[in-house]
């Protein structure tokens, strides 16, 4: 079965003066986001590394909303990149966290938020 894993990263982060507020609202948006989208959030959204968070939806989820709930709920100054993988999973106990599960729709979307990064895109999607 396919899932949809969707990784954000704040671009700029080590420039942010403000850090541990940033943090804050980034940690509230999240709270926020895994209450409005529980009926598609197979795994919910959590900080990964850092600046990175990261979660797991339901293959036929309108991940388009995740990103425009979170450009509507962080501040204009916080720009992301997002990466996103879509295929299977094969570590699928969903009492995990998200960083604890594993399979080609995480690795994809690792890939896809290195070439989003590396390249300078906003989005980017890669497929199984």
């Amino acid at each position: 079965m396919c899932y949809i894993t969707m990784i954000f990263d704040l671009k700029d982060s080590k420039s942010i003066e403000n850090r541990y507020e940033v943090q804050k609202l980034l940690i509230n948006a999240l709270k926020k986001c895994n209450s409005t989208f529980d009926d598609i959030i197979i795994s919910p959204f959590l900080i990964t590394l850092g600046d990175e968070w990261e979660g797991l939806l339901h293959k036929d989820a309108p991940y388009d909303k995740i990103i425009s709930f979170f450009r509507e709920n962080l501040p204009e100054y916080l720009d992301f990149y997002t990466g996103i993988g879509i295929g299977e999973i094969t570590i699928n106990n969903f009492e995990l966290t998200v960083n604890q599960l594993d399979g080609p729709s995480f690795h994809l979307a690792r890939k896809a938020i290195k070439y989003a990064k590396k390249n300078h895109c906003s989005l980017v999607i890669l497929v199984n």
